[in-house]
């Protein structure tokens, strides 16, 4: 069996065991009864605040790889929304690899050159574990064993990413030398293509040295990023009759936001509903039978925006998506 198969099971498997805790927590008569005073105009108007924040999110990818290639806005919206679809439907955040395979295929942008910009850019979008840390003891939140381990593994991921980045960027030559260790393990007849693209992963490390107003932007565009989509998450709950304040739901959204560093199902089914049942009413409040119809439709709301627009961007960048995928698997050869 190979890999993506079996990656592929696993991560069916975890929906599934997420979707089966989640169902026996569900009253479906209370449910189904919150969908009868439900505010469908106000949400749909709220939603464009969702597809806001990866506006923001692509302006920030688009900072970062400046030094490499200058994209227009349009274009890093349309190159980051594909790599949406394909994170939403592939197991292991697939789409953050396809956004280097797009750039190569269409600006003839060197994989080993761009990934560093992605790699950054997911490592910031780590950053609001900070704010999470904030809020807990200025809101009323009832962290049990699960939300305290899921906190404080995202808290050890982003240490680890923002140590690898401070190594990379004022070490480079150890950095090399300490991966040089693992190529030994590789076939000598591939050893020195690899070996040249973790150099120049390596030297790409080291984008954002020197450019502290791109840092600051970066950081603010992060934030505004969070706040949109709190805004749009805020309105779906009071649309369902929730009585809360916008600051749990920043905390509750961001971080069901960061728990996405970790292995997700396809189209987080299963997930998403089971995470926002343990962030949302075990940990905030919140009634289960509210959530679970919040996290419902907006999961559908969501998913209907992520394959609109994937499908938009697709057309504009004229790109298959079955094309796009099997060049991302085939990993484009490394001298690349």
């Amino acid at each position: 069996m190979n890999k993506n198969k079996l990656n592929w099971i696993i991560s069916i498997l975890l929906g599934v065991i997420f979707l089966l805790l989640w169902i026996k927590m569900v009253d479906w008569n209370e449910f189904f009864n919150y969908f009868k005073k439900f505010q469908l105009k106000m949400v749909l108007f709220f939603s464009l605040f969702y597809v806001l924040a990866y506006f923001f999110r692509s302006l920030r990818w688009r900072i970062i790889l400046k030094p490499i290639y200058q994209m227009k806005v349009h274009e890093s919206f349309q190159i980051f929304i594909t790599g949406l679809i394909i994170n939403y439907i592939i197991p292991i955040r697939a789409g953050e690899l396809a956004k280097s395979v797009i750039l190569k295929i269409k600006k003839n942008v060197r994989i080993s050159q761009s990934l560093p910009s992605i790699f950054i850019d997911k490592m910031t979008d780590l950053f609001p574990i900070i704010l999470i840390m904030i809020l807990i003891p200025l809101i009323s939140v009832r962290l049990n064993t699960i939300l305290f381990a899921i906190i404080l593994l995202i808290f050890i991921i982003f240490l680890i990413f923002l140590g690898f980045l401070y190594f990379a960027a004022n070490h480079k030559d150890k950095a090399v030398k300490f991966l040089n260790v693992f190529l030994k393990i590789i076939p000598s007849h591939y050893r020195e293509k690899v070996e040249i693209f973790f150099e120049n992963f390596i030297n790409g490390m080291a984008i954002m040295q020197n450019r502290f107003w791109d840092n600051v932007l970066i950081s603010l565009l992060t934030i505004l990023a969070v706040l949109s989509e709190s805004v749009y998450i805020y309105a779906v709950f009071v649309s369902f009759g929730a009585h809360i304040s916008y600051a749990k739901i920043l905390f509750g959204y961001t971080l069901m936001n960061l728990t996405y560093i970790l292995p997700t199902p396809p189209a987080q089914i299963g997930s998403n509903q089971f995470m926002w049942v343990l962030i949302f009413s075990f940990a905030l409040g919140i009634n289960e039978n509210l959530t679970s119809a919040a996290v419902i439709f907006s999961h559908l709301l969501t998913t209907i925006w992520i394959f609109l627009l994937g499908g938009i961007s697709l057309l504009a960048l004229k790109l298959k998506f079955s094309e796009l995928v099997m060049k991302k698997n085939r990993n484009l050869n490394l001298q690349q």
